[in-house]
């Protein structure tokens, strides 16, 4: 059996990770395409929404918020973990974002977690959860 090249996949993961991070203007179908059939986001103060068409009502609703800003420095990924088996991975870390609200900016500063599984050999988001804790 080939060993796993845990660096390689950290790399793949990254980039699933990056393509999930969507200024809100991103094409719903690609962007749900990036999670697995069965996926799950826990987001704050809600309960877990599931699946494909439950993840495309939320995408339709984040597009509708212009991003002002999606960063500083210190956040992002702080621990990314792969299995050795090479099919399961998590990341967890901070996040900040500003969108443009009714009244003006509107920010949400927090931590994340994010679990992967590697499906017919392409990495998918499994499950999300965030909170708005700084």
């Amino acid at each position: 059996m080939k060993g796993v090249d845990i660096e390689a996949e950290k790399k793949l993961i990254e980039k699933v990770h990056r393509g999930t991070l969507a200024d809100h203007t991103t094409n719903i179908d690609a962007a749900v395409a990036m999670f697995a059939e069965d996926a799950f986001v826990i987001p704050p103060n809600a309960p877990p929404l599931e699946g494909h068409e439950a993840l495309r009502e939320v995408g339709k609703q984040l597009i509708k918020s212009k991003v002002l800003d999606m960063g500083e420095p210190g956040r992002g990924i702080k621990r990314l973990e792969v299995s050795a088996s090479g099919d399961l991975a998590y990341d967890m870390g901070k996040f900040r974002i500003i969108t443009e609200g009714p009244e003006g900016p509107v920010e949400e500063k927090g931590y994340f977690v994010t679990l992967y599984k590697k499906i017919d050999g392409e990495w998918k988001l499994q499950g999300n959860i965030w909170n708005n804790v700084e």
